[in-house]
């Protein structure tokens, strides 16, 4: 049969794609309705306008953001006059503080196990030190040259002494005798005691020495502390008093900045104009050796005495061959004097403040030169005092330090270095400090 396609060609076709369709498709017809293009042209202005607002207004480094009228305000028990932290225990407040020291360290520290009967002002200047238990004596010498207020932290190596009153080495009962004769030591000094515990008293390891200079710093109750190291030596000038002839010191130390005493030893062996002991070319008999009762006092006293050769340069302290310091431009200093080219074993008496200062590392035995390192690198300037100074006399012998702990101690500074680099980079790059003058003493070290 014929069958005819006419009637099929007049029909539309089904597809969406044809151009009947999208030309009666409602969305087409919004889409071209002058409403539409309005609104699609005034989107694509906007975009542009705002894409170039950013193009221009862009800057390759953000400033740090910064809360200058936000006050800290407590969000628990606001109308207590106390604070939660006080009903914490001395263990678990121990176990934050002192993150590398045992719990059995912790849990034996008595703060203020003997109180001073003075209360000192808040803007004076303690002496934070330790005292081993075998040299208690040099309470007596501390309070005789430093009349402010002392924190001492005093460490009983066998704890059995404590209760064997009768014993003639009983550490407290030497404490309480020399603090009955001497009125200096019942005025100025608060003693806070730790004992060993029996799991640690055979152990090769030296005691913690960063460990007891932050606790001497921690618990001194004034805002300013003068680090002083426990190997005999002794303020020998009135610390507080300089600080307080000079105003303009004063605020530099409350902006973070670090204090450095010169350190000396008296020679056993005095030398004139460069010459052994013995008669010199004029025939005269060289002086004698300084004792403790008759060491200078002032800088002429001292200088005089170097030129005898009755006193050195602490090599401790400072070094002739570092930059740190020049001892022949001190000698002439009449003012504050910046230390240049830090040195990573630096180990000087500092006066700095008591909080808002990075505290020792505890990791170290006995290394002093890194709490120093880490005050430098976070951004603490070092000024040289140029009237005030310490002096080791010498009654003291040199510490032991078996070698093992000083191989275990000299790989770890090594490490320390680098660590403390990072550490601090990565801090003043997050804070947006990188470029900043405090951030100086960092990227100066860290290139290193």
């Amino acid at each position: 049969m014929f069958k005819s396609t006419a009637s099929a060609n007049l029909l539309p076709t089904s597809g969406s794609s044809s151009p009947t369709f999208r030309h009666h498709h409602p969305v087409a017809k919004i889409l071209k309705s002058r409403p539409a293009r309005t609104v699609f042209l005034a989107y694509v202005g906007f975009c542009a306008l705002f894409t170039l607002k950013h193009i221009l207004t862009y800057q390759p480094k953000s400033e740090p953001i910064v809360y200058k009228h936000y006050e800290l305000q407590r969000t628990y028990d606001a109308d207590e006059p106390y604070s939660m932290v006080s009903n914490l225990s001395s263990s678990v407040i121990f176990s934050k503080m002192f993150t590398f020291s045992t719990p059995d360290i912790t849990d034996n520290i008595q703060p203020f196990f003997i109180r001073s009967t003075l209360a000192p002002q808040p803007d004076e200047i303690t002496l934070a030190t330790f005292i081993p238990q075998d040299q208690l004596s040099e309470l007596a010498s501390l309070v005789e040259r430093f009349p402010g207020p002392i924190s001492a932290v005093l460490h009983i190596e066998h704890p059995s002494d404590l209760n064997n009153a009768n014993s003639a080495m009983n550490p407290i009962k030497s404490l309480h005798t020399m603090r009955a004769s001497n009125p200096k030591l019942r005025q100025q000094v608060d003693i806070h005691l730790i004992t060993t515990p029996p799991t640690h008293r055979q152990t090769p390891i030296l005691q913690q020495s960063n460990l007891h200079r932050n606790l001497a710093r921690f618990f001194a109750r004034t805002d300013f502390v003068l680090m002083l190291d426990s190997d005999g030596s002794l303020p020998m000038t009135n610390v507080a008093k300089s600080f307080a002839d000079h105003p303009q010191w004063m605020e530099k130390l409350r902006t973070g900045n670090v204090f450095v005493l010169p350190g000396f030893n008296v020679s056993n062996t005095p030398v004139v104009n460069g010459q052994d002991q013995g008669e010199d070319s004029t025939g005269s008999t060289p002086p004698a050796p300084l004792t403790s009762a008759n060491l200078p006092t002032d800088k002429a006293s001292l200088l005089q005495h170097v030129h005898d050769g009755q006193v050195v340069l602490s090599e401790k302290t400072w070094k002739r061959t570092i930059r740190n310091v020049d001892y022949n431009t001190w000698t002439k200093q009449t003012h504050l004097s910046a230390i240049q080219n830090y040195d990573p074993y630096f180990s000087p008496s500092v006066v700095i403040r008591r909080d808002k200062m990075l505290w020792c590392p505890e990791r170290f035995g006995n290394n002093h030169a890194a709490c120093m390192f880490e005050l430098y690198l976070s951004g603490a300037d070092f000024w040289v005092l140029p009237n005030d100074f310490t002096i080791n006399a010498g009654v003291r012998p040199d510490l032991e330090i078996p070698e093992r702990e000083k191989t275990i101690n000299t790989r770890l500074y090594q490490k320390f270095h680098e660590e403390s680099c990072l550490k601090h980079a990565r801090a003043f790059y997050a804070a947006g400090e990188w470029d900043s003058d405090r951030a100086r003493h960092c990227r100066i070290s860290c290139q290193k």
